[in-house]
């Protein structure tokens, strides 16, 4: 134990000795700590027993009073549920005229009655029912229906009926028919109250409940507690089995007897013990009762002098305590700032850069090392303010797709001019750039470099609206279109506004169309002055965009002016979808693949509008749907499923539709026709692929194979097209390829071997297999190498 104490104190004259701060929070913390403690030590154990004798005292009487308070309580409760069962009308005066016996269902009432009123309270032991009859009986939900043959039980029953109340306690009355003496107290109610009685109810109290009740007096084990009438006898006492507390409960009772007041204190000895007496007196229903309590003087100052010991004891360990936890606490203290003060001395700090020691106060070392911190703080803003554009386009266009729909109107305005959004007193403006033209031949892009247009589309937008000293943003939506949020000062009328949006709108379609070469369409959204408006114009400006004209290069729309005219005429070529189903029917497939090239073309001329378009295509897609039906093909099963509405809805360009009904819709239908017309012609074509299959890799023809199986060779490459979907040579060609391939992954034969061995001269092998591959044969070799 020494030696742990030396250990301790070199290590704190060691840390003392490196730190004034350690030092200082020790000797601050001992005098926090020790002096507060060693005062109220004191100052307790001096005023603190006076004070703990008063609570005692105090808080006996009080639980005397709740007790007693409590019992009057239940007791006052089941007087009012008693008056209230009597007036029952399952109670009144017919019970002393009827034959209980004979009146099965008035009994049975009777019963549950009982019963009920007995399960009401846990006080209640049993309930009877006294009928004062020629032959009194008595009903009990228990034992039923009893007779009083008992002369002595008849006097005690009909005696109650002759007091001068209608309700009165009783505290020596016996049960009908019980064998022995045993009393119990009981509660009567006469039936009825008032006027002659023909009964009365009896309430049993329990005798356990009455001695808890009873026992809730005491505070103690070694006193007693009871209740006595007014003449002196006992009415409930705990102490009945034990003889000690019996003869104490019997000196108690004499001396409480012999005095005059009706209620209060005093000491009491008895065989060398004291104790303090308490006694008061209260009426249930004009019957006194006087109640008596005792407790050991020992057991009320035991607390007292247990808890003075124990605060002087405190007081000492406490001084003891305090200059441990002094130590303790300063350590913990120190703690977080030794280890700041080393994670930072490990670092490359300032001081080492200037050759300065850091041995002295840590916290104006630390302090040294926080101005470093704050020059890399600068360093980091600057960066910031560098993302800064990136973070406002992000928050831009979340508002522009309406994710902020949860926030009010201040709140979204809040947070755009924190983004340096002038948003006060503005007009706000929402215009949509459309890029269309992938499917033309003398295209620029091709379809995949979607996301290259959009952006350069976009670039091109934000010079344009740069150079005019507008507060806007550029919103890349990465699908051919580009969104331009922009806000004017709304002193300005709405035509002025509308003027400057026009001639901007123009600038930006003409510009984007030249230079991208593709067809380009602005819609200009409605002026409104509010933020929370802003995510409503968007799906209103893409659909009002799809009225664009197909056969503009560029053009500008105005959502408030794209308002339909309801008498516009119809222009629907009737008879090209006539002659598209005819073909369809007859399974002319390249000639329904030019009918429905002319139909959409005929659409776009005579309507020019991509909505109007848009529905006629959905038009005769359905069409043509209904007469595959009428030829027995469900497009359902046909088509495996696919909502092929909803991939033509997708489609803005009439090439890009063209297409999409040669690929998707015709060309499929005329393969399961044609496999259906053409069966027979199956058994042809696979024993001519068994022979090319044997074969291949000498010298054979067309004109070989026709004449090998009796038919022409005309005949014979168009079966052969229809069912292999690919002509005599690319077939022919496939099967070398294949094998070709399959001899440069499983055997060690030089490439020059392997183009002889399957036909070709070596150099056309090579060709063709880069062709067919995307790479040479060797590099297909170092592939199957590295995979195996």
């Amino acid at each position: 134990m020494w030696l742990r104490w030396r250990q301790l104190w070199y290590w704190w004259t060691q840390k003392s000795s490196k730190s004034n701060f350690y030092r200082k929070s020790l000797l601050l913390v001992l005098c926090i700590t020790s002096l507060p403690t060693v005062i109220i030590g004191i100052t307790s154990y001096v005023t603190g027993r006076a004070h703990i004798e008063n609570e005692i005292t105090q808080n006996h009487d009080a639980l005397l009073k709740k007790t007693i308070d409590r019992m009057n309580e239940n007791l006052a409760q089941l007087e009012l549920a008693a008056t209230q069962w009597s007036l029952d009308s399952r109670l009144d005066a017919r019970l002393g005229d009827i034959d209980l016996i004979d009146d099965y269902n008035a009994t049975q009432n009777l019963y549950r009655f009982l019963g009920v009123m007995k399960g009401a309270y846990p006080l209640i032991d049993q309930v009877h029912l006294f009928l004062n009859k020629q032959k009194p009986v008595i009903v009990s939900d228990i034992e039923g229906i009893v007779p009083v043959t008992n002369e002595q039980d008849q006097k005690q029953f009909r005696s109650l009926l002759e007091k001068g109340r209608g309700e009165f306690w009783n505290d020596s009355l016996t049960k009908v028919n019980a064998k022995g003496s045993t009393s119990y107290v009981a509660l009567v109610h006469k039936l009825p109250s008032i006027g002659q009685p023909y009964g009365a109810l009896i309430f049993y109290l329990d005798k356990t409940k009455l001695v808890q009740m009873v026992e809730e007096m005491s505070t103690d084990n070694e006193g007693a507690s009871f209740l006595m009438g007014k003449d002196g006898h006992i009415i409930v006492s705990p102490a009945a089995s034990d003889k000690d507390r019996y003869a104490l409960e019997s000196s108690i009772k004499a001396s409480v007897m012999q005095r005059e007041e009706e209620t209060g204190s005093y000491l009491f000895d008895w065989k060398g013990e004291s104790y303090s007496v308490s006694y008061g007196e209260f009426s249930r229903l004009g019957v006194p009762w006087r109640y008596v309590t005792t407790t050991s003087l020992s057991q009320l100052t035991a607390p007292v002098v247990i808890m003075s010991r124990i605060m002087l004891g405190i007081g000492l360990f406490g001084l003891l305590m305090a200059i441990l936890l002094s130590w303790m606490a300063s350590n913990r203290l120190y703690r977080p700032i030794g280890r700041l003060f080393s994670l930072v001395k490990n670092q490359k700090t300032v001081s080492d850069k200037d050759g300065q020691k850091d041995d002295g106060d840590e916290l104006e070392f630390i302090a040294s090392q926080w101005n470093h911190l704050s020059e890399e703080r600068k360093v980091l803003e600057t960066k910031l303010e560098q993302a800064y554009p990136s973070l406002r386009a992000a928050f831009l266009m979340q508002l522009v797709q309406g994710h902020f729909y949860s926030l009010k109107e201040p709140e979204v305005r809040a947070r755009m001019e924190s983004f340096g959004w002038q948003s006060e007193s503005q007009w706000f403006v929402l215009l949509l750039a459309q890029m269309t033209g992938f499917a033309k031949e003398d295209g620029k892009f091709l379809e995949s470099e979607e996301h290259l247009v959009t952006f350069a589309a976009a670039n091109i937008a934000q010079e344009i609206v740069r150079s005019r000293s507008y507060q806007a943003e550029i919103i890349n939506f990465q699908d051919l279109t580009v969104g331009m949020l922009l806000s004017y000062p709304i002193d300005r009328t709405k035509p002025q506004v509308k003027e400057e949006l026009y001639l901007l709108a123009d600038d930006l379609v003409r510009t984007i169309s030249s230079l991208l070469k593709m067809q380009t369409t602005i819609c200009v959204g409605r002026l409104t002055s509010q933020v929370r408006d802003i995510p409503q114009m968007l799906p209103f400006l893409r659909n009002a965009i799809r009225y664009r004209d197909l056969k503009e290069q560029h053009q500008v729309l105005d959502l408030e002016e794209m308002l339909p005219s309801a008498n516009q005429e119809v222009h629907y070529p009737f008879a090209l979808e006539k002659d598209l189903m005819q073909a369809i029917r007859m399974g002319q497939s390249e000639q329904a693949m030019r009918l429905i090239d002319t139909f959409v073309m005929n659409l776009v001329r005579q309507s020019g509008k991509e909505k109007l378009l848009q529905e006629g295509v959905m038009q005769v897609l359905g069409s043509i749907m209904h007469t595959m039906l009428e030829t027995g093909y469900h497009p359902h099963h046909l088509y495996g499923g696919d909502n092929l509405y909803e991939q033509l809805n997708q489609l803005r360009e009439p090439e890009q539709m063209v297409r999409f009904f040669q690929q998707k819709v015709i060309l499929p239908y005329a393969q399961k026709l044609s496999q259906h017309q053409d069966i027979h012609v199956k058994p042809l074509v696979e024993q001519v692929t068994n022979m090319l299959k044997e074969r291949f890799a000498g010298d054979i023809s067309l004109e070989e194979c026709a004449h090998a199986f009796n038919t022409t060779p005309y005949a014979l490459s168009k079966v052969f097209k229809q069912v292999t979907g690919m002509n005599f040579i690319d077939y022919l060609t496939a099967l070398r390829i294949d094998k070709a391939k399959e001899l440069l992954g499983d055997s060690d034969m030089k490439v020059n071997e392997i183009a002889e061995s399957i036909g070709f001269q070596p150099s056309y092998f090579i060709r063709l297999f880069k062709k067919f591959e995307n790479m040479t044969p060797g590099q297909y070799r170092e592939k199957i190498i590295q995979l195996k």
